[in-house]
């Protein structure tokens, strides 16, 4: 009796192998962009903080050129 003949009670088996396999790549890259998505937000939450510290320094420094200037004035 030739193999093929042995091996026909699992073929429905063997036809789920490919496709149980590429489900669990597909889960893998999925959980994997979860984790990269959390990383994005976290860093657009440190590119915000950081445009603000940049606005306060901004602020700052055009405070102190109109004391300068206020200070170059009155002498």
């Amino acid at each position: 009796m030739p193999l093929f003949f042995q091996l026909t009670p699992f073929i429905p088996l063997l036809a789920m192998i490919p496709p149980s396999l590429a489900a669990m790549w597909i889960a893998s890259r999925w959980l994997k962009s979860k984790g990269a998505t959390a990383e994005i937000v976290a860093l657009r939450e440190e590119i915000a903080e950081l445009r603000q510290a940049q606005i306060d320094m901004q602020e700052r420094v055009d405070f102190s050129e109109r004391m300068l200037k206020q200070l170059r004035e009155a002498s």
